[in-house]
């Protein structure tokens, strides 16, 4: 609290206002920010330092229909299931390897309205084991088509997420690569997503 003191008519008057206090918001004790690229640009992920700040409107309702808003479970197979701090990670060890894939699974509409930094857009539509481009997408995250068999050996490893837990546009994008064969110990799944990244302040772009 600051007191400002107000001198009139030969009397000290004590006028307390309020002081908005500077904030220091941390991800962890330790780490205060990473570093990622994002479209060819440096971003800094950071927790938002304003207090008042609230959430994004359309992660704000929870009376979602179901389906299609229905709430997904945690474990998709083997598929292992990443917390925030683990996504940051994953995040730092992408500017080191080029065998990782930050990947937004949502539709182009819900994309457009902000992301994690560092994520592409890989719509769960495109990743259909029927779909046109199918075979091409495939092959640029490492897999090798012989014959009608694909060999992942060499596949990248992904880390795919929509909007949150009541979200299934990630859970699809999983379950369809798994069909088609891509080894569940190459994909990693955050299931917080984009709400839960907003709802810890974390940086959207």
């Amino acid at each position: 609290m600051k007191q400002n003191i107000i001198v009139t008519m030969g009397v000290a008057i004590i006028v307390a206002t309020s002081q908005t206090l500077a904030v220091d918001v941390k991800i962890t004790e330790e780490l205060s920010s990473i570093t990622a690229k994002h479209k060819g640009n440096n971003i800094i992920i950071k927790r938002i330092q304003n207090p008042n700040k609230k959430l994004n409107n359309a992660l704000l309702n929870t009376a979602k229909e179901c389906p299609p808003y229905c709430i997904q479970p945690m474990n998709i197979g083997k598929v292992k299931t990443l917390g925030e701090l683990e996504v940051l990670e994953f995040i730092k060890n992408m500017k080191d390897s080029s065998n990782l894939l930050l990947i937004d699974a949502r539709t182009r509409e819900w994309h457009k309205k902000g992301t994690i930094p560092s994520a592409i857009n890989l719509p769960f539509t495109m990743l259909k084991k029927d779909g046109k481009y199918i075979d091409k997408i495939l092959t640029l995250l490492g897999g090798k088509k012989s014959s009608d068999k694909w060999n992942y050996d060499d596949a990248q490893t992904l880390l795919i997420f929509s909007n949150g837990a009541w979200d299934e546009q990630a859970s699809l994008a999983i379950k369809n690569l798994v069909d088609m064969g891509y080894p569940e110990d190459k994909i990693k799944y955050y299931r917080g997503g984009i709400q839960m990244w907003n709802s810890v302040g974390l940086t959207i772009k």
